[in-house]
């Protein structure tokens, strides 16, 4: 029984320490969309890094819930007698759920970051395209002002 109550500790303990690695990210995307000049790829290359974290905790998440329907008829009888290495795995769950409720926080003021950059983005090239178009359209008028037809000139041959 203590075999599986320290697998259940270890794998809350692999899981808070990737949390950490995410909210990190999180930080690290909330800075790239800050910059100046925003890196579509660096950031693109960002979120996939953090899809493999989020995978590997599903995969935590899955060990666990195992482990733990194994044993919990067990706990359940036997409260008294595990209270203090379940009082551990309750503080690790409560410190998981805090990590979950700021990576979420972190999470919505990034896209919503992302969201207004791509917007702002498109606002500018949108703008460009239209001055070029302008610029052209300036340009070809002016030629046909300057064009002279051949007023003098012979059509027949």
């Amino acid at each position: 029984m203590d075999t599986y109550l320290q697998m259940l500790k270890e794998s809350l303990d692999k899981k808070i320490e990737i949390l950490n690695q995410i909210l990190q990210y999180e930080e690290q995307q909330q800075e790239m969309v800050k910059q100046e000049n925003f890196d579509y790829e660096a950031f693109d290359k960002s979120v996939n890094e953090k899809v493999v974290l989020v995978d590997q905790i599903e995969a935590l998440d899955d060990g666990f819930e195992k482990v733990y329907d194994r044993i919990r008829s067990e706990l359940l009888l036997n409260k008294d007698k595990y209270a203090d290495q379940i009082r551990v795995l309750q503080n690790q769950i409560s410190e998981i759920t805090e990590k979950n409720v700021s990576i979420q926080a972190l999470e919505s003021r990034v896209k919503m970051a992302v969201d207004n950059r791509v917007k702002k983005d498109r606002l500018d090239l949108q703008q460009r395209r239209n001055s070029g178009k302008a610029a052209q359209s300036y340009y070809s008028n002016m030629r046909r002002l300057n064009y002279v037809d051949a007023q003098f000139m012979d059509r027949k041959k």
